[in-house]
């Protein structure tokens, strides 16, 4: 509540009719005071400046209960004023007023608005899976801040955040690769930032190009934020990373493995399916590692996880070598690295000296294994 109040005040702090306001608001706690100060030796009903601010209400509000009223020259002056003002402007500053705040709402309704959220996840994209993504993200955490950035038809995205109405998903609506829509998003202040294969137009063609430059100004405005990109090819994949994506999901990469799981080892599917739902109590996902189980063995941490939290603890996963730019970028450059090179140069040291970095999953390394810092715990259950 206090943000959206805070969005309303600064969205007009600048607009002609909160000036108005304002210098309304002054001018009738002046003239309270003044006729307070006129009539309070005058032998009229005016005597405190309780009673005068009273009469200031019914006067402006022009309700007319008389209970008091001035009896000087000056006092009558001020309010025949008031009287005036209250008839006029005081209607035009509420029409102006609300008229804002329904040119807003209309706004957010078709993605125009600035977004104020911070450390928030944004999905850039549009396809079949993303009511899928936010249901696991709902699984995840209690209260997420989403916000959804595509070209889908406002009306049909309305839809969507009508049928998740309970967590509040904003929306913007434009094209993920401009920085003009990305910052209505307020990507630069974002956690996580997850770029889908785009089918909001129905052509998938070039989903993947537009994955590499949404990365790129992802990255130039945001270098903290974690990007997690899906690409239609495996071949996009290198230059994803190159172009700065934390992880690279290629869209139906595993679908022969579970196909042929499916009619070759009766069982996998179904356990891989439960491994990867975040409905079931025996989905697969991270645990922080206490501290005092750095530098010992991974044989410890699993009896820990097993005796004190009844999970089953499978692997560990760490991040690896920090690259820079000049690591990712071979002296053969493709047309695409030529491009990803140049936005490196024009985003300067501060993206330059940030680290890309190479996670590794690190699944049943044998009980002997040293656990190191910042390594997290992979287990399968609640």
């Amino acid at each position: 509540m206090k943000s959206a109040l805070q969005r309303i005040f600064w969205g007009v702090r600048r607009s002609f009719v909160l000036k108005l306001g304002i210098i309304l608001l002054a001018v009738f706690i002046g003239a309270a005071i003044a006729v307070y100060f006129v009539e309070r030796g005058s032998g009229g009903s005016i005597k405190t400046l309780g009673e005068a601010f009273w009469w200031l209400i019914v006067t402006v509000a022009t309700v007319g209960y008389g209970d008091f009223t001035p009896v000087t020259t000056t006092g009558r002056i001020i309010a025949s004023v008031l009287i005036v003002i209250g008839v006029g402007l005081i209607p035009f500053v509420a029409a102006q007023g609300a008229s804002y705040l329904v040119t807003r709402r209309l706004r957010e309704e078709k993605g125009l608005e600035k977004i104020s959220n911070k450390g928030h996840t944004v999905i850039c994209g549009w396809n079949e899976h993303v009511e899928m993504i936010l249901d696991s993200i709902i699984a995840r955490q209690e209260h997420p801040e989403i916000i959804l950035v595509n070209s889908l038809v406002p009306e049909k995205m309305n839809q969507v955040l009508l049928k998740y109405k309970s967590i509040k998903p904003r929306f913007v609506h434009g094209d993920f690769t401009s920085e003009a829509i990305l910052e209505l998003a307020n990507v630069r202040q974002a956690a996580t930032v997850i770029i889908l294969s785009d089918t909001a137009q129905g052509d998938i063609s070039g989903a993947d190009e537009r994955a590499i430059l949404g990365t790129l100004a992802v990255r130039t405005m945001n270098p903290r934020a974690r990007v997690c990109v899906e690409v239609t090819e495996p071949k996009a994949a290198p230059h994803v990373r190159r172009a700065g994506a934390r992880e690279v999901i290629v869209h139906g990469e595993y679908d022969p493995f579970l196909i042929t799981s499916a009619a070759m080892s009766e069982g996998v599917v179904l356990a891989v399916r439960r491994l990867l739902s975040y409905g079931d109590k025996s989905c697969l996902q991270q645990k922080v590692i206490p501290a005092e189980f750095i530098g010992k063995r991974f044989g410890e941490l699993a009896a820990h996880f097993r005796e004190r939290q009844n999970v089953m603890l499978v692997g560990l996963f760490s991040m690896g070598k920090a690259l820079h730019a000049e690591d990712v970028l071979s002296g053969d450059y493709s047309l695409i690295d030529d491009f990803i090179e140049r936005k490196f140069k024009e985003v300067g040291k501060e993206y330059l000296g940030a680290q890309l970095e190479i996670s590794q999953a690190n699944l049943n390394p044998g009980d002997d294994y040293v656990i190191r810092q910042n390594e997290v715990a992979l287990v399968i259950g609640s």
